[in-house]
């Protein structure tokens, strides 16, 4: 199994990782909002600057509700159990703060400890008043994505779905709210930005999962992909300076299977004027199916299967994974200067937005 054949365009194999898609070291809040100030957890820190991971979540107590739900408010995430002391002393801070902020774009989440203490929950829950929904880990999985050490732990997430401050101490969360509301996007109106072509042009339109949208401007992350291939692999620098179109599919997608021939006849026609396709199998589906989708016609395109997670992590390929790809065919463009500028587009709307990123020049560099 290999990353990447060895002939590749230098975007694709510069090592881009996931980790890197927002500023690196960025930290909003001085030290003295977190546990521990500045020892504390790193692999809270880690979070900060980039995409919200997913909440991983299999039991509710109020409204139903997920990160991309609420793509467009202020979230705070907290992580709590009814056997902690601290969570208990700490939930009226956060009734306040829904009350006080619930109308101005703020939205609260309690993630409980999978664990134990759920059988509690409700009654809590009813004896506090809380005033915001609360749910149940998935066997950890929420608090494996958020590097979670201690309870409470509070994750604070702005309007773009980035993770701004993760450890916060219970009494430094409103002062972080305060500012997060303050930024551009606010008044409580919950708008949700989509990027430069319009919501509608997209697949879920404003409704898009954050780690998407937040590709969209910044490298594109690089693409693991073990050594099966369908049509030929890609070879280095050929394809430097193209668009790129990357579908990510499934032969157990009926749209994947229905857009074949769509993008077959596409990528024919675009492929001559500069626009290279690229598809990524999920690898959890059927190999040998996706390949007999072919009908033993080599295509005009290549297509790589994902690599598998690594044990104990969700079912998503490492790929997939990197590019918040959650349904099969996830459609992603690239511009000529490897920025991905399109993420979870609408297969409709390809061509306009191809014509655009053509008729632009190519950036000194590159």
């Amino acid at each position: 199994m290999v990353s990447f054949p060895r002939r590749l365009p230098a975007w694709l194999v510069a090592g881009i990782a996931f980790s890197v898609l927002a500023p690196a070291g960025a930290q909003d809040f001085s030290d003295d909002h977190f546990y521990s100030g500045a020892d504390r957890n790193q692999g809270l820190k880690d979070l900060e600057g980039k995409p919200a991971p997913e909440l991983v979540l299999d039991a509710w107590i109020g409204e139903e509700t997920s990160l991309s739900d609420l793509r467009g408010k202020v979230v705070i995430v907290d992580f709590w159990a009814t056997w902690c002391g601290p969570c208990m002393a700490a939930i009226p801070k956060n009734i306040s703060m829904v009350d006080e902020y619930g109308d101005s774009g703020l939205a609260f989440i309690g993630v409980h400890d999978s664990r134990n203490g759920w059988d509690r929950a409700q009654g809590v829950v009813n004896d506090k008043g809380i005033n915001y929904p609360v749910a149940r880990d998935a066997s950890g999985a929420s608090v494996k994505n958020y590097n979670l050490a201690f309870w409470p732990t509070y994750v604070a997430i702005d309007r773009k779905g980035i993770v701004r401050a993760a450890g916060l101490l219970p009494d430094k969360v409103s002062d972080v709210v305060r500012v997060l509301l303050a930024e551009e996007g606010g008044g409580g109106t919950g708008s949700r930005s989509t990027g430069e072509f319009p919501a509608e042009w997209y697949v879920g339109g404003e409704h898009r999962l954050p780690p998407m949208t937040a590709l969209e401007g910044r490298p594109a992350p690089d693409l693991h992909v073990d050594d099966a291939w369908i049509g030929e692999p890609l070879e280095q620098d050929a394809q430097e300076g193209r668009v790129t179109v990357l579908r990510f599919v499934s032969p157990l997608s009926r749209a994947t299977r229905e857009s074949i021939s769509r993008w077959r006849k596409l990528s024919t026609r675009l492929a001559p004027q500069g626009v290279l396709f690229v598809g990524v199998c999920d690898h959890l589906g059927d190999w040998e199916r996706m390949q007999a989708l072919f009908d033993g016609e080599p295509p005009p395109f290549s297509i790589a299967r994902d690599v598998a997670p690594e044990s104990g992590e969700l079912p998503l390929g490492v790929t997939a994974s990197r590019y918040g790809v959650r349904m099969w065919p996830t459609t992603v463009v690239i511009d000529r200067s490897g920025r991905v500028r399109a993420a979870g587009l609408d297969e409709k709307r390809l061509n306009e937005v191809i014509e655009k990123l053509m008729a632009e020049p190519i950036e000194p560099g590159n």
